[in-house]
């Protein structure tokens, strides 16, 4: 067995373990387990089998997981705020107005049979039975990654003319793809770890943007006492989120394998403007 062929029966048994761990959070969030921690280890397995099945080509199946994950995302919202204004301080008053908010979407989403089909997803639509030659896994990820380098040209340069949430949404859900196809090949010796650490960071900054947005809506529509703390959150969030833009011209210089002239040249390269990142990535 070639050194490629073991990597990819390797790549299967991590397929089969995220599945593993997938059934049992949701196993125990069945049962009645409402730990924010069980939930996030649920979506994280199902975003890794995802990703997988992206890497595989199995595009129908990965499109399955991720509906699935969509399905816990307002639940995964209501624990991230709870957390949230507890951070704060928040009163006892809103606290429990978001805690009640858990406790109904929870027996809605129970009601719905939610986690049983969710669970029937996993099991019929996470792993793939693809065959592949020795080469494949490597000529599949290095095609994904130019793939991705053109879909973050074009998202990137539609954010820096329009860097508003749905925009800054749209381009974080992409990071947040690559990033996890990216984690398939840590142990590989085509490996991009400075890349992921890179993704990780922006993602995180846009992640956080996206958060306070739905924490500052919720806010409003509760009309929680704590909103004028949030609003204040949710600008700083939003800065920074714009400000990040800026970061996206390596990952992409990363990911097409070739030097991309992103800013002027001098004398004007010390001030690298959104504009000039949009020139960059093309129109």
């Amino acid at each position: 067995m070639s050194a490629i062929q073991m990597d990819l029966r390797v790549h299967d048994e991590r397929a089969a373990r995220y599945q593993a761990v997938a059934l049992s959070a949701l196993a125990s969030l069945s049962s009645g387990d409402m730990r924010p921690q069980t939930l996030h280890r649920l979506r994280t397995h199902l975003r890794r089998l995802q990703a997988y099945l992206e890497l595989m080509g199995e595009n129908r199946d990965a499109k399955a997981i991720s509906k699935c994950v969509s399905r816990l995302s307002r639940l995964r919202t209501l624990h991230a705020f709870e957390q949230y204004l507890t951070r704060l301080g928040a009163t006892e008053s809103d606290l429990w107005i978001i805690r009640d908010r858990i406790r109904t979407t929870l027996a809605t989403l129970e009601r719905k049979d939610t986690f049983w089909k969710i669970e029937h997803n996993v099991h019929w639509h996470s792993l793939s039975a693809a065959q592949a030659n020795p080469d494949w896994m490597m000529e599949r990820l290095h095609t994904l990654r130019r793939a991705n380098a053109v879909a973050l040209r074009e998202l990137t340069a539609k954010a820096a003319d329009n860097p508003r949430r749905k925009t800054l949404h749209t381009l974080r859900l992409r990071i947040k793809s690559i990033r996890y196809q990216e984690e398939w090949a840590l142990d590989q010796v085509y490996a991009r770890p400075d890349l992921v650490n890179q993704l990780k960071r922006v993602q995180s900054v846009l992640g956080r943007y996206e958060e306070r947005a739905q924490f500052r809506k919720l806010a409003r529509a509760l009309d929680l006492e704590s909103y004028a703390k949030i609003v204040k959150g949710w600008s700083r969030a939003r800065t920074r989120a714009r400000a990040i833009l800026q970061e996206l011209t390596g990952i992409i210089e990363e990911l097409s394998g070739k030097h991309l002239r992103l800013v002027e040249p001098e004398p004007r390269a010390q001030n690298t403007s959104i504009s000039n990142l949009r020139h960059a990535v093309g129109r």
